[in-house]
Order: C-alpha cells, then sequence, then structure tokens
C-alpha cells in the first residue's frame, strides 16, 4: 500500500502584498505590511498578531496606520492629478471611528462623515486638539437625526446633510430657537442610479430610503430660497458601497451637475458637490482589484 501526502502548500503566503511594487491598499487581502516573519508567523505593522493577542486579548482588531495613510493620500494625490479645481476626500467615520484613527485622518487632510452625535462627539474632540476647524471638515449625515443630535451639530458649526422635509424644517426652528443667523446645509438627492453591489449597500436607487425623491427636489429648492437662514452650500448624493465600476461615479457626477444649474434658478448658489459612494475593496480573491490612484 502506498500513502499519499495530503499536506497542502496553501498557506497564505499568496495574499501577501508584493514588495517589487506599489500596491494600493484596496487591491490587497492583507495590510501592506503584512509579512511571515523569520519565527514562521504572520507579521502586521512589525508586530506580531501572537503577542498583541496575548497583550490585549481576543477578538482583537489590529489597524495598519501604513496601510491607512496610504489609501488616504492615494485618494488625496489621485484627485490632484485628475482634477484640477479644489477637492476635499472624505473618510467614512462609520468604518472606525475611535480618536486615534480620527486623528491620523485628520493629519492626512481628510474631512469626515458623520452619522450619530457619538461620531460626530469623537471627531471633533480629535480635531480640536489638532487646532482644526470642525465647520470645515465634518459633514453630518443621516436619515433619522434626532433634535438632539441637529442641535449639537449647529452649535459646533459643521455641515449638516438634510435627508428630508421633517429635518429640513426642523432646522428652521431650531436656527430661530438658537439664535443663529444661518445654519450650514446640503441636500442629499436620490439620484436613480443602479449599481453593481448587495442590495444591503445600495442606496442611490429611487425606492432608497435615504435622501430626497427628484419629484420634489424643486419645491425643496423654492422652500429653501425662502428661508434664508437655512445657509445652502450644495448637493450630496451616495450610490452605495463596494463598487467596482466607474461608470457610476461618473454618471453621478453628471446628474449632480444637473441639480446644480436648477439651484441656480431658484437664486441658490452651489459652492460644493458630495459624490458619494464607496470604492470596492478586496475581500476574496475573486474581487475586482480596482487602483485606487487610478479610480
Amino acid at each position: 500500500m502506498t500513502s499519499t501526502d495530503l499536506r497542502t502548500q496553501n498557506s497564505g503566503r499568496q495574499y501577501l502584498p508584493q514588495l517589487t511594487k506599489e500596491r494600493s491598499p484596496n487591491q490587497e487581502l492583507l495590510p501592506l505590511t503584512a509579512r511571515v516573519n523569520s519565527r514562521d508567523c504572520l507579521e502586521i505593522g512589525g508586530c506580531d498578531p501572537i503577542a498583541l493577542v496575548e497583550q490585549f486579548g481576543s477578538p482583537l482588531y489590529i489597524l495598519d496606520e501604513f496601510t491607512l495613510r496610504t489609501a488616504c493620500r492615494q485618494y488625496r494625490e489621485g484627485f490632484k492629478r485628475y482634477y484640477s479645481g479644489e477637492s476635499q476626500v472624505i473618510y467614512a467615520s462609520k468604518a472606525w471611528s475611535c480618536l486615534a484613527v480620527c486623528s491620523i485622518i485628520a493629519s492626512e487632510g481628510l474631512g469626515f462623515d458623520v452619522v450619530s452625535g457619538g461620531e460626530l462627539y469623537t471627531t471633533l474632540q480629535a480635531l480640536e486638539k489638532m487646532g482644526l476647524d470642525a465647520g470645515e471638515k465634518i459633514y453630518f449625515h443621516g436619515n433619522n437625526k434626532s433634535v438632539d443630535e441637529l442641535e449639537y451639530a449647529i452649535a459646533v458649526g459643521c455641515t449638516i446633510i438634510v435627508d428630508n422635509w421633517l429635518e429640513l424644517e426642523t432646522l428652521v426652528k431650531l436656527c430661530a430657537m438658537a439664535h443663529k443667523n444661518s445654519i450650514k446645509i446640503m441636500l442629499r438627492l436620490t439620484p436613480g442610479i443602479e449599481c453593481h453591489t448587495h442590495e444591503y449597500i445600495r442606496t442611490g436607487h429611487l425606492d432608497s430610503k435615504f435622501g430626497f425623491d427628484p419629484n420634489q427636489i424643486e419645491k425643496v429648492l423654492a422652500y429653501i430660497s425662502q428661508n434664508k437662514q437655512l445657509d445652502f452650500i450644495g448637493l450630496h448624493a451616495h450610490i452605495g458601497s463596494q463598487i467596482f465600476e466607474r461608470q457610476p461615479h461618473q454618471d453621478l457626477a453628471g446628474v449632480l451637475v444637473k441639480w446644480m444649474k436648477k439651484a441656480g434658478e431658484y437664486g441658490l448658489s452651489v459652492k460644493e458637490l458630495n459624490i458619494g459612494g464607496g470604492l470596492g475593496i478586496c475581500y476574496t480573491e475573486a474581487d475586482d482589484r480596482r487602483v485606487l490612484k487610478n479610480g
């Protein structure tokens, strides 16, 4: 009888980043600093995960600062390379909101999307420690913001992304109660753009729970033009996350430009177009590997 060696050589080494060329973080299944050390163990950022688990316990989330900073820089440099106007790359705080991460993101010059009072507080604390102006860096999203959260956002002076009629009318009342001259807002629109991603993270279709429907826009613009305490600075739309196609992002820009022109008919000046949607990253080998800097 002959025996067969059933041991597999699929150790995971094939997923380690290739050090011979520059890579984008979203192309890799592992952090950019991942390697196998002299003890034949995985190492991330010069740290041994086994030692980290022994120190901090398990489960344990390990964030590689080099990979995070590389992603920030590639997004930022990509805009400089392909867009001649002013731009602001914005970090979605829902990915991970803590003081350390916010400080890293802020030091790379990015802005912040926040979707709760807690995220707003955390981001604000990090920005204040760095002497940065929250009003210019924070965008407050959400389709069900509480009155307390709106009051907090007004006090901070960040940009509020208005999602529905109730929120819009509430802001007018709160502005008067707070004796504020104006509240900086953007409108979230539902662009009617379908993209190939999971239905749970698809946000741009017409029956989405987020944003104003296109047939409401003119009425909304008229309302804003009649309430001067609403400092309207621009438009926002989001088409979803984990998107591997470029075309939906281009289509979204076209839709927003169309509505920017319509806002002008109501005497409203659009200073910012906030184009939302997440470029996909690799969770499995089968995922498309777009490059951040070329995205």
